[in-house]
């Protein structure tokens, strides 16, 4: 696809803010980007989609760190090694507490909105009562 857009541009399309962009190209989460004779980055509609994607990983909780190392996990063309397979149950372990405690505020804002006590609300998310 032809790249039509400046980061201004691209930003805005993408919803991602244009530093966050340039900062995953100077760690290499994303490849540099076609630039015209001015030296303007260009990119596509379709680079918009790894940005993104990047971007939700990290709203996720992933660090960067995290996500470079992933990047390169699926970059190998070869089975995992125990390494990466302990990597991996990581980020799975933290992504089950994160969705556990996700689930669990789920439960008390529908409670909270359903009619009860703020003061009950907070007993059973933080496990204590607080006083009224």
């Amino acid at each position: 696809m032809e790249k039509t857009m400046k980061i201004s541009d691209f930003s805005a399309y993408s919803g991602v803010p244009s530093d966050t962009i340039r900062y995953y190209e100077r760690r290499g989460l994303l490849p540099a980007p076609a630039r015209k004779p001015s030296n303007y980055r260009m990119y596509s509609k379709d680079d918009a989609a790894q940005v993104r994607f990047l971007h939700d990983l990290q709203s996720l909780g992933l660090s960067l760190h995290q996500l470079v190392t992933l990047l390169s996990i699926c970059d190998e063309k070869k089975s995992l090694s125990l390494d990466d397979e302990s990597f991996v149950d990581t980020i799975l372990g933290d992504l089950e507490a994160r969705q556990a405690l996700s689930d669990r505020l789920e439960t008390v804002l529908r409670e909270l909105k359903a009619g009860e006590k703020c003061s009950d609300v907070a007993w059973k998310m933080f496990g204590e009562r607080n006083a009224s």
